[in-house]
């Protein structure tokens, strides 16, 4: 099971917030290092062991300019989310080669055609229980079989209230395309539930930011 870091990126820092009021983001405190700079923590990353970073520019998802030009410096196997809506944007954000998987979020989707593209990882938004702007069987029904999802619980980002065992149960029932969790991991439990579940990664940042989960210590079990 592959453990993979998280950093949310606004006006050029690492930030930290909970349940997606990213509005009230703050510059990102850590055990890891005494810096919010996103080349700080991802050389943090690097050192712990970590093979990829997921990305989330929040400022690109907002619509309210972006991070890219941060992004493309960050010297790490890069997964991002910049709000991707539709097949122009991932045409634009694929010649800037500003990463090197591009994630399609249904809080942003436009067009299910982007369903179709190879290449892609699906995140599947949920907020308060529901999948933001579409019904799951119509996502499934159009999404490649071989593209991973992430099952991203928008409400628990930064709360540590755990992972959402019954969600992630039902989509899993549901198809057989490999599962990433992210959002709310609270402690070892939650990995070790994650696991036994065949997550193929979970996402992670406020644990390890908090010191309560060891970086280098949980991707060396779960490696």
């Amino acid at each position: 099971m592959e453990i993979i870091p998280v950093i949310d990126i606004m006006k050029g820092i690492a930030v930290h917030g909970k349940s997606g009021n990213r509005e009230t983001y703050k510059p990102l405190k850590t055990v890891l290092c005494n810096s919010s700079n996103p080349i700080d923590i991802i050389e943090k990353y690097k050192k712990n062991g970590a093979e990829k970073v997921y990305i989330a520019d929040l400022d690109a998802i907002m619509k309210k300019g972006d991070n890219f030009d941060v992004i493309r410096e960050l010297p790490l196997y890069k997964i991002v989310d910049v709000g991707v809506s539709t097949k122009k944007d991932i045409e634009h954000i694929k010649n800037l080669n500003i990463c090197n998987k591009l994630i399609v979020g249904t809080e942003t989707l436009n067009d299910l055609d982007l369903l179709r593209e190879n290449d892609i990882i699906l995140s599947l938004d949920f907020k308060d229980g529901r999948l933001l702007n579409y019904e799951l069987e119509d996502i499934l029904n159009n999404i490649n079989n071989n593209t991973p999802l992430i099952i991203l619980d928008i409400s628990s980002v930064g709360t540590q209230k755990g992972i959402n065992k019954n969600l992630i149960t039902h989509i899993i029932d549901k198809t057989n395309n490999p599962i990433y969790i992210g959002g709310g991991i609270k402690d070892e439990k939650d990995l070790k539930d994650a696991y036994d579940l065949g997550a193929h990664g979970v996402l992670i940042a406020t644990a390890i930011h908090k010191g309560i989960l060891n970086l280098k210590e949980i991707i060396e079990k779960y490696r």
